[in-house]
Order: structure tokens, then C-alpha cells, then sequence
């Protein structure tokens, strides 16, 4: 008799550390946070995993850019564009990449930022390219871009503004691209 109430006691405390080392657990799970160290032991850190940012836009993409004719702008142009854009890892804010002119296969390298816009549900991109000067000692044209990225049927497409210079000319404009 003795020895099953060594046995009974046993199972107790087994099934209660058992019991409370589900209880603790649970309760750092629950609250993603740090829980209060037993005496003589370091706290237990138990970090979520953080859902992706809103705002994963690499890939590539096709579009057209069309200036608003101005007396800044003789020859205002359009056409075609693509327009590979990489992204930091994780989703994070910067974005590079390449803007290719089809017609002739030029790439302009680009480098900006994307801003999750919470009240409309997309995405905002800022960026800047430049194109290497024509002649030595000549400033570079460069062009900065603005616009809004929303995803519909799984890809992103959105449309914008830009402003292109270049010695004695400015040419402001309008920009539209899809993902590919």
C-alpha cells in the first residue's frame, strides 16, 4: 500500500508539471511577449510571425508614359515602357530596377521607395532615374515619378505622374503600367 501511494503521488506531480508547462506555454504563445523567469533561469523571448507587408510589388511590368504639352516641353512624347522593379527583402520600403524602352532596348536604373496608403488600399511609389549626359561636362536628364499601385485580380497596376529635365527643357507628364 505503501508503494502505491508513492505511485499516486508521483503521477500527480507529473501530470501537474505537465499541466502547468502547457499553461505556460500557451500563455507566452498567446501573448507574444516575454514571460517572468523562474528564480535562477532567463526569460523565454516567443516573437509571431509578422504577416508580409502590404506592399510586395516586384516584378515586371509593362506601360505608357504621355507628356502634357507645355511651353517647357517643344516635343512633348509618349510611348512604350517595361519596367523591372526589385525590392528590398522582406517587402521592405526600397525598390531599384531598370526602365527599358522596347523600341530600342535603352535602360534607364531607377532607385525610390513604397509607402502602404492604408486609406486607399494600395500602394505609393516615389522614384528617380537618370540618364547619362549626352556630352561630357553636359547635365544628365533626370526624371522623378510619383504614383498609386493597387492590386486587382492578384497583380499590381496603377498609373501616376512624372517630371523629366534636361538643359532648357521640362516636360511633366502622365504614366500608366501593369504587372506583367
Amino acid at each position: 500500500m505503501k508503494k502505491s501511494r508513492k505511485w499516486t503521488g508521483f503521477v500527480i506531480c507529473l501530470a501537474f508539471l505537465f499541466a502547468a508547462s502547457v499553461i505556460f506555454i500557451e500563455k507566452t504563445y498567446s501573448t507574444g511577449g516575454t514571460t517572468a523567469p523562474a528564480p535562477g533561469t532567463s526569460a523565454v523571448t516567443v516573437t509571431k510571425p509578422q504577416p508580409r507587408p502590404p506592399c510586395c510589388i516586384a516584378g515586371k511590368y509593362e506601360g505608357t508614359h504621355k507628356d502634357t504639352p507645355s511651353k517647357t516641353c517643344p516635343k512633348p512624347g509618349e510611348g512604350k515602357f517595361i519596367m523591372e522593379i526589385n525590392q528590398d527583402k522582406g517587402c521592405n520600403s526600397k525598390i531599384w530596377g531598370k526602365v527599358i524602352d522596347p523600341k530600342d532596348g535603352s535602360t534607364q536604373d531607377f532607385e525610390g521607395i513604397v509607402t502602404y496608403d492604408p486609406e486607399k488600399k494600395c500602394c505609393k511609389i516615389q522614384g528617380r532615374m537618370q540618364k547619362p549626359a549626352a556630352a561630357a561636362g553636359a547635365p544628365a536628364e533626370t526624371t522623378t515619378l510619383s504614383g498609386l499601385l493597387c492590386k486587382k485580380d492578384g497583380k499590381w497596376a496603377g498609373k501616376g505622374n512624372y517630371t523629366t529635365t534636361r538643359p532648357g527643357v521640362t516636360c511633366n507628364g502622365t504614366w500608366e503600367m501593369k504587372q506583367m
